[in-house]
């Protein structure tokens, strides 16, 4: 069964982009998809639920499903939307949360941000979140913050976004560049260029192994954020003679080159809800080194397999330069992977869009026919 679907995509761009353009691909349906530039997120969620409305409403064909992602307020969408949507199921994916998005000074959260969030989770027919990490960190952050409000009841509305929601991991489409084994170990770091990635910490962690006499270059990628920290500036000036690879890389083709190059991949985030590059880079065959926090632990299934401990790091720059020293030793000795590389593989197929792709198909059907369903049920009432 072959459904029409509408996507709804307000930071058309990075992960976002990459997750619907791969599902697209895969998918069994016939896809329309509105979207706008990857840039003032904060704006998207506040404002772009006017520009779809009107978008919506100078389409003429009809759709059976929506599929939006959490960066837009639904339930302004719903609203100025009118007919249009009155009878269409709406999915609702959550990529991140509001309620628990790093904010200086810590735990002051944008209010109106975070509740654009919950009013849009609380008019979706579906809620689907790319992690049990974040749907757990959503229900207990906004739990715990709607209860300052004494004199409103939030509760059922609580209930009804648990009951409503999924974990769908948001699939990577890849084939991995054949790897070539380096004289030199090469590190990568690629991420958003931005804060709440830590990159102060990679970099910081990198001097002091530079400067504790370590052989290795670096490879930096990922796309500048509105505000690009200053500690690259310096990185790039202070860690030259090892960088073999710095800034966005021209093509996908380079970026896949870059991860199948490295013999490490390091994620130093403070902010991630699933982690689409490490599962890139592990496949593209890149030994993770990652903070025991956030996702990763679930991404790496590390309740199944507990020997995949050796790949975090707990603490701060010291601490993952001093893990690294370890690794790099292990590396010159042809004792890197301490467990099988083999089965780390195997076990993140189940994150190529070629298998997720199938679940959310049928998913988005079986959405489709009970809405139509309960339709047709209340017409004979």
């Amino acid at each position: 069964m072959s459904l029409n679907a509408l996507a709804i995509e307000s930071h058309y761009g990075g992960s976002h982009k990459a997750f619907l353009d791969s599902w697209i691909a895969k998918s069994q349906h016939q896809w329309k998809v509105l979207s706008l530039p990857a840039a003032n997120w904060k704006s998207r969620i506040r404002h772009s639920a006017y520009h779809f409305a009107a978008a919506i409403d100078r389409l003429e064909q009809s759709f059976d499903i929506l599929f939006c992602s959490d960066l837009i307020n639904l339930a302004e969408l719903k609203a100025l939307s009118g007919s249009k949507l009155a009878n269409i199921p709406i999915v609702l994916y959550f990529h991140e949360n509001q309620f628990s998005y790093p904010v200086q000074p810590p735990n002051q959260i944008n209010r109106h941000l975070a509740f654009h969030n919950l009013t849009s989770a609380a008019v979706a027919d579906m809620i689907w979140w790319n992690s049990f990490f974040n749907k757990k960190q959503f229900l207990a952050a906004v739990q715990d913050y709607t209860q300052r409000f004494q004199d409103y009841d939030f509760s059922s509305y609580l209930e009804d976004v648990e009951s409503k929601s999924i974990v769908f991991s948001p699939g990577v489409d890849l084939v991995a560049p054949a790897r070539t084994k380096n004289k030199v170990p090469v590190i990568c770091w690629a991420a958003r260029w931005e804060n709440d990635k830590a990159p102060q910490t990679f970099f910081k962690a990198m001097r002091i192994l530079a400067e504790g006499g370590f052989n290795f270059k670096i490879n930096v990628m990922g796309e500048q954020g509105d505000y690009t920290p200053d500690c690259f500036a310096s990185a790039q000036d202070n860690l030259k003679s090892h960088i073999q690879r710095w800034g966005y890389q021209p093509s996908r083709g380079e970026y896949l080159s870059g991860l199948a190059e490295s013999d490490f991949f390091v994620s130093t985030a403070i902010h991630e809800f699933f982690g689409m590059s490490v599962v890139e880079a592990i496949l593209c065959g890149a030994y993770p080194v990652l903070p025991q926090r956030l996702a990763y632990p679930e991404v790496m299934q590390l309740n199944k397999y507990p020997e995949r401990s050796q790949h975090f790091y707990h603490g701060g720059a010291p601490a993952l330069a001093r893990h690294f020293s370890q690794l790099l030793q292990r590396y010159n000795q042809g004792s890197l992977w301490k467990s099988s590389q083999e089965d780390l593989l195997s076990s993140f197929e189940k994150y190529r869009m070629s298998t997720c792709s199938i679940a959310m198909d049928q998913q988005l059907i079986d959405l489709a026919g009970n809405e139509k369903k309960q339709s047709q049920q209340a017409g004979h009432r």
